[in-house]
């Protein structure tokens, strides 16, 4: 009731921007939804990066069964905020991409759904397993040998990774409304004028990033529900304008 468990398998877009994006959007409609403001998570989310080889499918597993170990206990299958019902093929609330790990099981679609049916019931008696909370430095799940070879790529991208720019909002306005010929009025003016969506995409997007503004404080600042703020930041963050961030950049 208090938390959720995500499985994720990142790409180019880093955990961090995705966690952001996902956390705006779903406060601002939570907060929208039953009249409140603010922060509606504590503090950050906790991550742990796993060896993917040992334990995805393990992981999987002791996610989809976590709901017959709660207090009042409920089957996999019955648990509505479960992912277990879309790898059966079912109508689910959580839609997630299945493919990745029905396809560790089999090729085939019909035989990757019964051998995982088959993998789930076999666990069912494992009941709490501390293997999965022997977390080195409170950051990784697995041996030595993969410790080792994230410490040694995570140092290699501290090397050449770029600082990110700061600035506050007040410097970031008139730089975004001249880049795209608008003035400071028409981008904090209340009202949809829709000319004007991207720019205020990129202007939250780098007041949230660049600026370390709050959302709530954009929305004051931007005359918008908190919610919309939190739909201008995913939208620019799904196709940023680099070219002209890079622009930005070199004028503050």
């Amino acid at each position: 009731t208090n938390h959720v468990h995500l499985l994720l398998e990142t790409g180019r877009v880093p955990l961090s921007r995705i966690m952001q994006g996902l956390q705006l959007r779903y406060t601002g409609y939570f907060n929208k939804k039953y009249k409140k403001v603010g922060h509606l998570f504590q503090g950050r989310y906790k991550a742990i990066l796993c060896d993917r080889d040992a334990y995805l499918l393990e992981l999987v597993r002791y996610l989809h069964l976590n709901p017959q170990r709660m207090k009042s206990p409920l089957d996999a299958g019955n648990y509505r905020w479960s992912s277990h019902g879309a790898y059966l093929g079912k109508e689910s609330l959580v839609k997630i991409e299945t493919a990745p790990v029905l396809g560790e099981f089999a090729k085939s679609l019909n035989k990757a759904r019964l051998a995982y049916l088959k993998f789930i019931a076999d666990g069912k008696a494992a009941g709490y397993q501390t293997d999965y909370y022997d977390v080195r430095d409170q950051r990784f799940l697995g041996d030595e040998r993969f410790v080792e070879e994230i410490e040694e790529r995570i140092q290699e991208d501290r090397e050449i990774a770029r600082p990110v720019p700061r600035a506050n909002l007040s410097a970031l306005l008139p730089l975004v409304a001249k880049a795209y010929d608008a003035t400071e009025k028409e981008l904090v003016r209340a009202g949809r004028q829709r000319q004007w969506v991207r720019a205020r995409s990129m202007l939250v997007y780098l007041g949230r990033e660049w600026g370390r503004v709050s959302v709530k404080e954009l929305g004051r600042r931007l005359h918008r529900d908190p919610s919309v703020i939190s739909r201008l930041y995913s939208a620019y963050a799904a196709d940023r304008d680099q070219v002209t961030e890079a622009l930005l950049e070199k004028q503050l």
